[in-house]
């Protein structure tokens, strides 16, 4: 990327203050982050420079990867793979009447979430990876012959050797959320979609699902989906499969 395109990206993303808060970091270290702000959203959304963050954040909110036009107004909204926010903020300044729980398994991630949502009463911050039982389990990066871009996602296994962080089923998650159903499930989880497919019972009152599969990382995913979405119409946009309840 030449010097200015990389200038006009970051104007896109920060505007004027924001590129002078990235040329400080390059040149200095400092600062660590920006604060971003974007029409129609009150609340700055903190981004970590030089990070995936940002691309998470252009594709998100700048994009707009979920603006996908339902036939109901969820009330209930879950974020599975959280990561630092972004699709949550999205959600409850589209459905502010909704219920959000959003739920990242990261730590360093988790920690940017919890100061980004703090604003937003609706949305509920989880430090937990959605699993096919309730427990522990250890997250860490992809295998780099997976294709995984820099840090773009963590992975969560049974028998990995980093960090741990409490698993989670989605049934054990809507009964500690107090909810019944879920209008609205948002699952990007890195190649754990086989474990929490593995009970779809939680399916029976979901009225959306849109979902980043992940051969790439393990293969059969999009194959462990697939088989629970009976009586869901199927479309997709770009990385994202956008399941609606026909029945």
């Amino acid at each position: 990327m030449s010097i200015y395109n990389a200038l006009a990206w970051y104007y896109d993303l920060y505007g004027f203050r924001g590129v002078l808060a990235v040329a400080g970091h390059r040149l200095l270290g400092q600062p660590k982050e920006v604060a971003a702000r974007l029409p129609g959203i009150q609340n700055p959304i903190h981004l970590r420079i030089g990070t995936t963050d940002e691309f998470i954040y252009r594709s998100v909110l700048l994009k707009q990867e979920y603006a996908f036009d339902l036939p109901f107004c969820p009330k209930t909204i879950v974020d599975a793979g959280a990561n630092i926010g972004t699709t949550s903020i999205y959600f409850a300044n589209k459905y502010p009447g909704a219920k959000i729980i959003a739920i990242e398994a990261e730590a360093s991630n988790f920690a940017v979430l919890s100061r980004n949502v703090r604003p937003y009463p609706a949305i509920t911050p989880v430090h937990a990876a959605l699993w096919n039982r309730d427990g522990e389990i250890s997250v860490g990066k992809p295998d780099p012959a997976s294709g995984a871009f820099g840090e773009w996602g963590f992975v969560t296994s049974s028998g990995g050797t980093g960090p741990k962080v409490r698993a989670v089923t989605m049934p054990t998650l809507m009964r500690e959320m107090n909810i019944q159903t879920i209008d609205l499930a948002k699952i990007d989880i890195e190649g754990a979609e086989q474990e929490v497919f593995e009970d779809t019972s939680w399916l029976s009152g979901t009225g959306c699902l849109m979902i980043e599969l992940h051969d790439r990382f393990r293969s059969g995913c999009s194959e462990a989906v697939e088989r629970a979405m009976h009586g869901f119409a199927r479309s997709e946009r770009g990385e994202t499969t956008f399941y609606v309840r026909m029945t």
